[in-house]
């Protein structure tokens, strides 16, 4: 998400530059932060580059080609290193240049999902319990294959997803900037957050990174909404000013609840936060069981045992560079375990059993299950 922002902010922020008065550094960043959203969310990099597009449509209109062909030339040659790292990494992680590892996943696991018309993927892996439960639970919200009630349907009922980038005193200023829609350039922050709502209207699942790009977008309508309420008389001024002071009053008092509050504090509050709420605590117990294999010395290969009740929580994630990890995590496959001990015969081998209260870390072999004790 915050790389996605970025990317968006170098993009809108050098679209008005590059019309304004042409420098090759503005193209430049155009160029860098168009890269960065294609590596971070492929998808809705289409977006991005889209919303450029219609930025400059002005100015193809008018066919001011050699003006546009000026401001292209440095954002391309700026984006071609990303565009290089791209293929690099398809060639790395699936074999081909042109292969995407979003597909290679979708084909290996059914996961990520495909896009709503289409029907659902079919894993040609066999899965874990947590991939199966992610598949299952990702094939069930997709659904059938898309109808137009459907989608639009989809998108109206994401438009709370959006509180994650305004505070409720934001959401007043808001309202004051849909007189401004009126103006051309107004109009083109407004489709372009359309744009990538629309457009990720399109996939089962909504996360606010998935139009992160757009938060530069989103926070400058309200700002322009608070500027528009301080013209009004009488009072405008005075009642963008409590606005504000209650945006500041909002943030400092969830970040104070966050630094200073423990765990009971935490979950009677954590209902009433809103949208940007911030992680805290480790309820998987990852990290004490990742203490303690940095504190033993050596290489470590760790078979994971999961229980009948395992949830969604996946505990296997490796390197991509497997054999050089100092711990490589493994599925616990009985009987088979022996041909990947022989293949890491220099590793001490542990039993990682991560459903057990709380997740224990043990010397393998080990025989323990969910109703048995460990001394």
């Amino acid at each position: 998400g915050p790389v996605s922002a970025i990317a968006g902010c170098l993009v809108y922020g050098a679209l008005p530059r590059i019309r304004g008065r042409f420098l090759a550094r503005d193209s430049v960043a155009l160029g860098i932060g168009i890269g960065l959203q294609m590596l971070t969310r492929p998808y809705e990099s289409l977006f991005l580059d889209a919303s450029v597009v219609l930025f400059f449509l002005p100015e193809l209109k008018r066919g001011e080609w050699r003006r546009i062909g000026r401001a292209a030339v440095p954002a391309v040659l700026a984006l071609l290193p990303f565009a290089g790292l791209q293929l690099l990494q398809d060639r790395a992680v699936t074999g081909s240049w042109t292969t995407l590892p979003y597909s290679l996943s979708r084909y290996e696991y059914g996961v990520p999902t495909t896009f709503t018309f289409e029907p659902n993927a079919t894993p040609h892996a066999e899965l874990t319990q947590s991939q199966q439960l992610y598949y299952e639970g990702q094939a069930m919200v997709h659904g059938p294959t898309d109808t137009v009630a459907a989608y639009l349907e989809r998108i109206g009922s994401r438009a709370g997803f959006y509180r994650f980038f305004y505070s409720a005193p934001m959401l007043v200023a808001l309202v004051f900037f849909l007189p401004l829609l009126g103006e051309s350039r107004y109009k083109w922050i407004a489709l372009t957050c359309v744009l990538f709502a629309a457009g990720s209207g399109l996939y089962p699942y909504f996360f606010p990174q998935y139009v992160a790009a757009a938060t530069s977008l989103l926070l400058l309508a309200a700002i322009l909404g608070f500027e528009r309420l301080s013209q009004w008389k009488p009072g405008g001024r005075r009642a963008a000013r409590w606005l504000l002071i209650l945006c500041v009053a909002q943030f400092v008092f969830w970040y104070g609840i966050h630094w200073q509050g423990d765990e009971g504090i935490f979950r009677a509050m954590v209902r009433y936060e809103t949208g940007d709420g911030i992680n805290y605590g480790d309820l998987q117990g990852r990290i004490a069981i990742n203490r303690k294999l940095d504190a033993a010395p050596g290489r470590h290969l760790v078979f994971v045992r999961y229980f009948s009740t395992h949830g969604y929580s996946e505990w296997i994630h490796n390197g991509a560079d497997i054999d050089s990890a100092r711990v490589v995590w493994a599925l616990d496959r009985g009987t088979e375990n022996g041909a990947l001990k022989a293949a890491y015969p220099d590793r001490k081998v542990w039993l990682m059993e991560p459903d057990a209260i709380p997740p224990r870390l043990l010397p393998y072999p080990a025989m323990h299950g969910p109703f048995e004790d460990v001394e």
